[in-house]
């Protein structure tokens, strides 16, 4: 039984007539009579009552015209699902982040992928450290993560979306909180508190690396994985740190003062990374749609 007999089969149900469903079917009549005999042979059974004036369905026909309509309708949506789904119209998009870059990056982002393809199921895996995202890409738990960059896997490919710079925090009960400049060598003997080590923060690498330029190593007191705690920690005057600074906007704690580093401090790229061999086809899609957001800014 073949796919042309079904559809021959419906086309004649539904016209009763063999030389309109011939015609619509674009075959002779003689080939679709044979067609429809080669269908009854096979099922054993009289599907329709000929007569001269028009043809219709037996008892036992009837009830194959049923299931035969909701079959092809579902392989019909089976094949619709299938091509939206290698278009990546369809399927699931794995997507890590971490709190930072995941801040300025993730809302829009993913609220214009929803817009332009709602079918694709989202799977929001985080808040997480770069470090570990990039674990997540490599072990195929993720299919992308907006992160901070760089990430060093050679079998990873990223895209910046743009930068992150740095400013000085520290309680407003220093004894150089009231000064419009602080050089970060002046405060070489602080207590510092920073973002945790070993943990794959990539902001926590940013501090240590200016400390280093700036001639010492901080001596990190505290650690926390997560900006809100690290404020409350600086304005505690448990220490100074050195925080992005979009944080002085977006996350204002009391107590809290902000200077500006040197005119050429640190700074890190925020973007996308994920695996140069992922066959998702969602995951093009959203790479289309971040560039053309970094485009349209």
């Amino acid at each position: 039984m073949e796919l042309r007999h079904l559809h021959s089969f419906l086309t004649v149900a539904r016209e009763q007539n063999f030389t309109r469903a011939a015609t619509l079917l674009n075959v002779a009549q003689p080939p679709l009579s044979q067609r429809i005999r080669q269908l009854e042979d096979l099922l054993g059974v009289r599907l329709f009552d000929r007569n001269t004036r028009k043809v219709e369905l037996t008892a036992a026909g009837q009830v194959f015209y049923d299931g035969v309509r909701q079959t092809l309708a579902h392989l019909d949506a089976a094949v619709a699902a299938c091509r939206r789904a290698s278009y990546g119209e369809a399927g699931t998009l794995r997507i890590g982040y971490s709190g930072r870059a995941g801040h300025r990056l993730l809302p829009k982002l993913l609220l214009a992928f929803r817009a332009r393809f709602p079918d694709v199921v989202v799977d929001l895996i985080g808040p997480h450290p770069s470090g570990m995202l990039q674990s997540k890409l490599l072990a195929e738990e993720l299919d992308i993560a907006l992160c901070f960059l760089p990430l060093q896997a050679p079998s990873l490919t990223s895209r910046s979306l743009g930068m992150i710079d740095f400013v000085l925090a520290m309680p407003a009960s220093h004894p150089l909180a009231t000064q419009k400049k602080v050089a970060l060598a002046d405060l070489a003997f602080d207590a510092f508190v920073g973002y945790s080590a070993g943990k794959g923060f990539l902001l926590r690498k940013a501090m240590d690396d200016e400390c280093l330029r700036a001639g010492f190593a901080p001596r990190v007191v505290r650690e926390s994985e997560t900006s809100h705690v690290l404020l409350c920690l600086i304005a505690a005057g448990t220490g100074v740190s050195i925080v992005p600074s979009e944080l002085q906007h977006q996350e204002p704690v009391g107590g809290v003062v902000f200077k500006p580093l040197r005119l050429r401090a640190e700074r890190v790229q925020h973007g996308l990374a994920w695996r140069s061999n992922n066959p998702n086809p969602t995951l093009q899609n959203l790479l289309n749609l971040a560039e053309a957001q970094k485009t349209s800014r």
